[in-house]
């Protein structure tokens, strides 16, 4: 069964929340749903019992933060037509459902792809069996075929569905749909930000072309040093900081803390800022840039506060890592929270068993701690392996919880391209210390993931998502014109391919 977690709670998760900022209150959206028929031609009454079947049936899978627009009855004329698009535009539409109750008149067609050519709206069509012998009484499955054929002649995107009211498979794609449109609205016009100001030294695949994330995302990018955010934390005092930081040294969860406690104070008040700022300006998810000078300046290493700040359900990309933010706050408006997404690197590979270990340095929200194990407070192992006298912490490191994930990137240095699979996380050992599970690919094997990832140079940062969201990630990505790059062979060897540049 897999974890629903939305309803675990970090570590002192609920000590942070009391103290920073409020989290801002997420933005609805509208869906429209056009019922289309020919009264002159088809059983009136037939199509007006089936259309009011499928606005209660939409209804029962549209998200509760979306509402449905619809009309009483189907309608027939171009006129009729245009004037409920634009009564539904009028009311924030941001996508639209296309019943065909019955076979329609070919200038509602042109009409209808017209006004989406204008509108740039995202339009699935849905079309399903009807009753057999004696009359057509509807012909549904051809007016689909009609209007899809108008459609993309005219180059008009859309998706569509061929589906009986009732059935499981309809309910899981008009869901999808509309929770796509959902997580594109919310996207778009919000903002992301960078902690640090830019990448980390020589990891050249964490920078994205800003341009490109607007054309796609429609997202911004704010930019903030880490000065601005070390004196923002200064608002906290050490009567709110201790207890927190006392609460995770005495937590049953933890197994060993080695750090500093004046490490543990300034990065338990790092987190406190880093949330409280991205809070209180609105932002979907922050990139930290977590080196070197948090090192070198500041005394800590600021993977764990990242991993507090997760906690909050405030997506955080290591590394500065705008391709991974991007991936992260998708899947976190995609599953509103429910895919607590986290940053790893392709650490581990066992071909032969069809394994492949995702590890990163220990900046993971503590909600994804394995059950039945432990987490211990360390100083970080990449320093640790020059000079453990110059180490600092705080790193979070722990098995992740077993269970179904999606592994995913938009990659560098436009965003335009994604690699994405599904898997699970299996039972294993800590192959390293950090923040570590292991994966078994679905549909796909390790040999496959890496021919891809290496034949094609991808990026070298990877996003684990909880649940298996493939279809979701692909519905998403044909709105926002992203191309997903394919598995490749099962093998491990091969030849470079050239990188598409375009965007």
């Amino acid at each position: 069964m897999s974890v629903d977690f939305l309803a675990r709670v970090g570590v002192v998760q609920k000590q942070m929340d009391e103290l920073v900022t409020p989290a801002p209150s997420k933005s609805d959206c509208a869906i429209g749903l056009l019922g289309l028929g020919l009264e002159m031609h088809f059983d009136w009454d037939l199509c007006k019992k089936a259309y009011t079947e499928a606005v209660a049936a939409t209804k029962e899978v549209v998200p509760a933060a979306a509402t449905l627009l619809n009309a009483e009855e189907p309608v027939q004329t171009k006129e009729d037509v245009l004037a409920l698009l634009n009564e539904y535009k009028a009311k924030g539409m941001t996508g639209l459902i296309i019943y065909h109750a019955s076979f329609i008149d070919g200038a509602v067609a042109l009409a209808v792809a017209t006004w989406l050519k204008d509108n740039n709206m995202p339009v699935l069509s849905w079309a399903h069996t009807e009753m057999t012998g004696g009359n057509l009484r509807a012909n549904r499955f051809c007016s689909q075929n009609f209007m899809l054929n108008v459609f993309n002649n005219m180059q008009i995107k859309y998706s569509w569905v061929f589906e009986d009211i009732g059935t499981d498979a309809l309910n899981e794609i008009l869901s999808r749909y509309c929770r796509s449109l959902l997580a594109k609205s919310r996207l778009n016009q919000g903002k992301l930000l960078m902690i640090g100001g830019m990448r980390v030294p020589g990891f050249y695949d964490c920078e994205l072309n800003e341009m490109s994330i607007a054309r796609h995302f429609g997202l911004s990018v704010d930019r903030v040093d880490l000065e601005e955010l070390w004196q923002h934390g200064e608002k906290f005092t050490a009567e709110q900081i201790n207890p927190i930081v006392q609460a995770l040294i005495n937590s049953e969860l933890c197994d060993e803390n080695e750090v500093k406690e004046k490490e543990l104070y300034l990065s338990v008040r790092f987190a406190l800022s880093i949330a409280d700022y991205t809070r209180s300006g609105g932002y979907l998810g922050i990139a930290l840039k977590n080196w070197p000078e948090l090192f070198d300046r500041y005394g800590i290493a600021g993977d764990g506060a990242g991993g507090l700040v997760q906690d909050l359900g405030i997506p955080v990309a290591d590394e500065s890592d705008m391709g991974g933010l991007l991936t992260m706050v998708t899947f976190n408006e995609l599953t509103e929270g429910a895919g607590l997404p986290t940053l790893m690197d392709l650490s581990y590979l066992n071909a032969n068993d069809n394994k492949v270990g995702m590890w990163h340095c220990g900046g993971t929200a503590t909600r994804l701690l394995r059950q039945g194990t432990k987490f211990q407070m360390r100083n970080h192992s990449i320093l640790d392996n020059f000079d453990e006298e110059t180490s600092c912490g705080m790193m979070l490191e722990f098995l992740q919880e077993t269970g179904p994930i999606t592994v995913a990137k938009y990659q560098y240095p436009h965003a335009s391209k994604v690699m994405a699979f599904e898997g699970d996380i299996v039972d294993s050992e800590m192959r390293f210390r950090g923040s570590y599970g292991e994966v078994d690919p679905k549909n796909c094997t390790t040999k496959s993931v890496i021919n891809t990832v290496l034949t094609n140079g991808l990026d070298h940062h990877w996003i684990v998502a909880r649940g298996h969201l493939l279809e979701d990630l692909r519905e998403f990505n044909h709105w926002i014109g992203v191309d997903e790059l394919p598995i490749l062979d099962s093998v491990t060897s091969g030849r470079s391919q050239p990188k598409d540049m375009n965007f």
